[in-house]
């Protein structure tokens, strides 16, 4: 049951849906204090009401294109670019660049298909209604795979945020570096101490080859447990942010993503300037490598888990396939371009490419460039899928907002402090991209799209071919071939990690 408590915006108001055993509907919409509902009976007259085109309520403020682009490639474009120059080092040019058109191109159609999906929904052919992610799940499927894409969205926007937060907190001590100086409590080896770190305790090997990295043991032992000055400076800025809703971060969004092309198209000035050279990386890579590579990447495309929230909040001429297809090409373009080139520019990448490039060795510009994408691009990540994660908590009616809160926002921050150092973090990319988000966003999508379109003749509104697959046919064998392609990626991405 979708339930009024579970309000992000009472100011905005939300529509809300359910649906019983018997198909009856019930809408209710709630703005401040004052609830109008619209009851629809058992008879098929009442029933028939339902499919109206006038909306029981209109918010005064919605998500236009700008906001609307601006979600969806930041939604895209989030910590795991971050590990792109990385997995082409390890995987090698071709390899990386065909795995990345190929999850765009899948990506794409499982965004679509779950905004067509979401037409779907009894009585929200134009988006009548309030429908969060997990919804036509629970009204179509049933409880248990209500439950399990709730589980599974909720990890999957966990794993994005850890990455996120620790990528965002390493820049943070890295900037205190090379100023002031950053601190941290080391739990981990006993006893509990305070430590301290500074650019300069690097030595010049170390810059030169852009291997500075705060508060690094450098010795091969065991990853230290640490709590640094960086990461609670990083809690203090966006766990504010994340308490917002969608249409409060959209100008943030908006910003992130105009840093977003600014910073990357220096990066790319850069890496030239430094000069590129195939002794960094090779077009095959090994194959070893490959089938870590699939999680890294699949873990970029996270679009499908944004599409039912923006389309709540979007305005009625904003195009979802303009939207889903824009954004796509554009991160897809820079992952490509910044991925390989950082491959080629950076001798032994970091994991996290900004380390390599905060640590001084490409020269201030650079250092600061990176240190803007991490605050203003990977940082805003963490309130958005915070968000997004929130709303389908609550939009759904499984909790309210402060339990969603301590679920979405407080315990990734209480927990990813104890992945700063290692290579922990590359692990949850990993296994994240192959198991939560090829479920999550691939898999789920594809198969209830399948579903629908093979027992139910209710049309969706979202063209997700373009005009170019009409007849029912045509269009299952598309599924098909899309369905089975996710499966075959996620399972040579499984195999790869086991």
């Amino acid at each position: 049951m979708i339930n009024p408590s579970g309000s992000e915006s009472q100011t905005a108001g939300i529509v809300l849906l359910s649906v019983s055993s018997d198909s009856s509907l019930h809408h209710e919409a709630q703005r401040e204090d004052q609830y109008i509902t619209i009851a629809v009976g058992e008879s098929e007259d009442t029933a028939a009401s339902s499919n109206s085109t006038e909306k029981p309520f209109v918010t005064l403020s919605s998500i236009g294109m700008a906001g609307s682009i601006a979600i969806a490639v930041n939604s895209l474009a989030g910590p795991a670019m971050l590990n792109l120059p990385a997995t082409y080092q390890r995987s090698g040019l071709i390899p990386t660049t065909v795995a990345l058109i190929v999850a765009c191109v899948l990506a794409s159609l499982c965004s679509l298909h779950m905004a067509h999906v979401v037409t779907k929904v009894p009585g929200n052919h134009f988006l009548e209604q309030h429908v969060e992610f997990s919804d036509p799940f629970r009204i179509f499927w049933g409880r248990k795979a209500f439950l399990f894409t709730q589980v599974t969205f909720f990890l999957c926007t966990t794993c994005l945020n850890l990455s996120a937060i620790v990528d965002t907190a390493q820049i943070i001590d890295t900037i205190m570096g090379h100023s002031i100086g950053s601190v941290a409590l080391r739990f981990r080896p006993g006893p509990l101490a305070l430590i301290r770190w500074r650019h300069g305790a690097c030595t010049e090997d170390e810059f030169l080859a852009g291997e500075c990295f705060p508060f690094d043991n450098g010795d091969g032992t065991a990853p230290d447990i640490i709590f640094t000055a960086g990461y609670l400076v990083a809690a203090l800025i966006f766990i504010p942010f994340s308490l917002m809703d969608l249409k409060e971060n959209t100008n943030f969004q908006i910003f992130g993503m105009f840093v977003l092309l600014v910073n990357s198209g220096l990066f790319v000035i850069f890496f030239l300037y430094s000069g590129v050279s195939l002794d960094n990386v090779s077009f095959w890579g090994t194959s070893g490598d490959w089938d870590t590579m699939i999680g890294v990447i699949l873990f970029n495309f996270t679009l499908a888990l944004a599409i039912p929230a923006w389309m709540n909040d979007k305005s009625e001429h904003v195009s979802v396939p303009k939207v889903v297809n824009t954004s796509s090409i554009i991160a897809t373009s820079l992952y490509v371009v910044v991925g390989a080139l950082g491959a080629l520019a950076i001798p032994n990448v970091s994991i996290n490419m900004l380390e390599s490039m905060t640590t001084g060795a490409f020269g201030v510009p650079a250092q600061i460039t990176a240190c803007f994408f991490a605050l203003f691009v990977i940082g805003l990540d963490i309130p958005l899928f915070s968000v997004l994660t929130r709303l389908n908590l609550t939009g759904s009616g499984l909790c309210s907002v402060t339990k969603a809160n301590v679920l979405v926002v407080y315990i990734p921050w209480a927990i990813a402090w104890m992945f700063y150092q290692g290579d922990g973090i590359y692990d949850v990319l990993s296994w994240g991209g192959v198991l939560f988000t090829g479920a999550v966003a691939f898999i789920m999508p594809l198969l209830l799209a399948l579903y629908l379109l093979l027992n139910y003749n209710e049309k969706g509104s979202i063209d997700v071919y373009s005009g170019y697959l009409k007849s029912p046919k045509a269009q299952r064998i598309a599924l098909y071939v899309t369905l089975g392609t996710a499966i075959l990626a996620i399972l040579i991405a499984f195999v790869g990690q086991a």
